[in-house]
């Protein structure tokens, strides 16, 4: 440390003092003059202690699998999050960045297993996230995906109506915001309604109207539905939606329109076929509806119940519609058998990569995301963690997995049974290296002196792919594992070190051979003065 040397340095001129017998000799009485100053010491900079935990999260594009900027929140038990931290210690409850890559970790001694994460960005729909703070074996590294779905998909519906209303509020004429098709939805606000923020004051001026919607008979009515569905229920049933409609109304500061003075109209699409207490809906049903509320992250049972309206032919829906005071997120639900059998997948042929695979389970009921570890990890799900992502005992789903690169193993023709045990013979489509990187930081004002960093984060990634945190080995060595030979890799060093440039980025060829990185520094200057 930098007291450190000094107190060497005082106790060598300490030293020097009582040698020298008080600047004399016995002898002749000769006056020896006092030491001179030593020359000015620059001093190594002084690392922080390596993390026990790194989460390494990457928003992609749920179909590209492209990193897209975006901004994440954290929950926990329906209340902004305290317990979440930057990898320097300090308190966070958001992040955003132009890449999609965040890199957190939790509080030192929280007691908290996961956490809901929030991610919202322009064009796509906002969804909430259960994320494990947890590690697998002598991992400190937990990396995982956050796959969003863009609102211009063929299985979505989106659009925006602008309108104003007077200075109490209070709207002049009718505000309708709609959509059509398999995913249609719609909103209207009749005159006279006063429009109000969450705390129930007034919302004036220009204000525009967001209506989004979902096709639930294809997978991405599941996709956008926020996590936490069944969070809680111990039924041994699980919901499921059948269908779902989000609508935001914004004011041009910002603020969003959250109640009304009287009640609005929603609706949604109910695809034909869709099946309650297994007999299948028809016009003039009345069905359960829950809410999502994304300050809270948590879902709730409307009161109001949802008509089923006249059939289209033209698209094979019912037309759900219900009366609210409120905007958010809406589905609605039915009641299925649990998978109590649990989700288990069995792998054969190629060896699971030491960086782990990553598994998906897609289908009209759910949109679930998984990762496989090399550890023989392969129960996705025990029987009761089936309700929390809505698998009933009959779920079908159709299976993909791949690495972080984005290459695929695995894809399963078309949905499978997963309630149980479902085999996924594994190909490895490319070849994998590993290579270490050693991070030194040098001072900028005396560059023969440097010393290994062992505390930094190092990230890794090709291209517009997720970023994975690389392996800390000690005494400064980061593992780079399962990169594509012969791929170009960016690596983002984020040191930990004061005075540090950073983060500081390089780029290298993955072919096994061994890099070093260099983290300059403006070091310490002391001197026995």
């Amino acid at each position: 440390m930098i007291s450190n040397k000094k107190s060497v340095l005082a106790l060598s001129v300490a030293s020097a003092l009582v040698l020298s017998g008080c600047f004399s000799d016995d002898d002749d009485n000769v006056v020896v003059p006092p030491p001179e100053p030593t020359d000015p010491v620059v001093v190594p900079p002084e690392s922080s202690d390596p993390l026990a935990l790194v989460i390494s999260a990457s928003v992609v594009d749920r179909t590209s699998n492209d990193i897209v900027p975006s901004t994440i929140r954290f929950l926990e038990s329906g209340a902004v999050s305290s317990n979440i931290v930057d990898v320097d210690g300090n308190a966070i409850t958001s992040l955003s960045d132009e890449e999609g890559a965040f890199i957190f970790t939790k509080k030192e001694g929280a007691e908290l297993s996961e956490v809901t994460i929030r991610v919202s960005a322009e064009g796509y729909f906002s969804k909430d996230f259960t994320v494990a703070l947890e590690t697998s074996g002598d991992s400190t590294a937990v990396n995982t995906l956050l796959p969003i779905v863009a609102k211009t998909g063929d299985d979505v519906s989106d659009t925006t109506v602008e309108a104003s209303v007077g200075t109490d509020g209070t709207t002049t004429s009718e505000i309708v915001a709609e959509t059509t098709g398999k995913a249609g939805a719609s909103a209207k606000i009749p005159s006279g309604v006063v429009l109000q923020d969450a705390d129930g004051t007034a919302i004036s001026g220009a204000v525009s109207l967001n209506v989004s919607g979902a096709d639930s008979n294809s997978s991405a009515a599941a996709l956008v539905l926020p996590a936490g569905l069944n969070t809680g229920n111990d039924s041994g049933n699980v919901l499921q939606s059948i269908g779902v409609s989000n609508v935001v109304m914004t004011a041009a500061n910002g603020k969003k329109v959250k109640k009304f003075s009287s009640p609005i109209t929603v609706s949604m699409s109910i695809p034909a076929g869709k099946k309650v207490n297994g007999v299948e809906v028809k016009t003039g049903d009345m069905l359960n509806l829950r809410s999502h509320n994304e300050d809270t992250g948590v879902w709730s049972a409307e009161e109001q119940m949802v008509t089923v309206g006249a059939l289209n032919e033209a698209t094979n829906t019912y037309n759900g519609t219900f009366q609210t005071d409120h905007l958010t997120f809406f589905a609605v639900t039915r009641n299925e058998p649990r998978c109590d059998a649990g989700v288990i997948i069995n792998t054969s042929g190629a060896l699971v990569p030491s960086s782990g695979l990553l598994v998906t389970l897609q289908s009209s009921d759910m949109g679930e995301l998984f990762g496989i570890t090399q550890d023989g990890n392969t129960t996705l799900l025990t029987g009761p963690q089936s309700s929390r992502v809505n698998v009933s005992s009959t779920a079908t789903a159709s299976i993909r997995v791949f690495d972080f690169s984005g290459n695929t193993w695995f894809q399963s023709n078309g949905e499978i049974p997963v309630c149980g045990t479902f085999d996924t013979p594994l190909t490895n489509p490319v070849t994998l290296v590993s290579e270490n990187v050693s991070i030194t930081a040098t001072c900028t004002n005396d560059s023969t002196v440097s010393t290994p960093v062992p505390a930094a984060v190092v990230r890794y990634a090709r291209g517009n792919s997720s970023r994975r945190v690389a392996t800390n080995g000690g005494s400064g060595t980061y593992t780079l594992s399962d990169m594509v030979q012969g791929q170009t890799y960016t690596v983002s060093v984020k040191p930990r070190i004061a005075n540090a440039t950073g983060p500081v980025t390089a780029t290298i060829t993955a072919d096994g051979t061994a890099e070093t990185i260099n983290v300059p520094v403006t070091c310490s200057v002391v001197t026995g003065a």
